[in-house]
């Protein structure tokens, strides 16, 4: 077999945790695009919003699904805190939603979920990704990493439809 086959059955072809941390950072991208808007700016930050809604829906199910069922076996407390932050994440999605882009309360909601949205990565990037990436193996890593991968791809395109 060549080498390259090989890699490829080794390897992990996504690591979940990179594959979570590089959603962060997109998420982290469209708030400050949605900062950066003048209230003018309305359509921009419908478009926005609706980015926005399909990262973090698509990127809470495949961590809710998928990764803190595993992560219940290496830190049940820290998961249920992340349970917790994302039913915040949810509340906050749905006010912004409800809000028009040139409401006084838009930019308000925008900054209260984005600093939601910071504390949760926060502990996760700095307390609960450690603790999972040091107590399940390598290989079942990947395993979750290429089912998150294929389930956020499938959620999001049907997130991209109805919203």
């Amino acid at each position: 077999m060549p080498y390259s086959q090989k890699k490829l059955m080794t390897e992990p072809a996504v690591d979940a945790i990179q594959l979570l941390q590089l959603q962060h950072r997109e998420v982290e991208g469209i708030f400050a695009e949605l900062e950066a808007t003048p209230p003018s700016a309305v359509k921009e930050r419908e478009e926005l919003v609706r980015h926005l809604v399909i990262a973090l829906e698509a990127h809470t199910w495949i961590e809710e699904k998928i990764l803190y069922p595993a992560g219940l076996e290496v830190d049940p407390v820290l998961t249920f805190e992340a349970y917790e932050e994302h039913s915040l994440i949810q509340f906050m999605l749905h006010k912004i939603v409800e809000t028009e882009a040139d409401d006084e309360a838009f930019l308000p909601r925008v900054k209260v979920l984005k600093e939601i949205v910071a504390h949760h990565v926060k502990e996760e990037e700095g307390e609960y990704f450690i603790e999972v990436q040091n107590k399940l193996s390598r290989r079942r890593l990947a395993d979750i990493g290429i089912e998150m991968h294929d389930e956020f791809a499938s959620r999001t395109k049907r997130l991209r439809v109805v919203i």
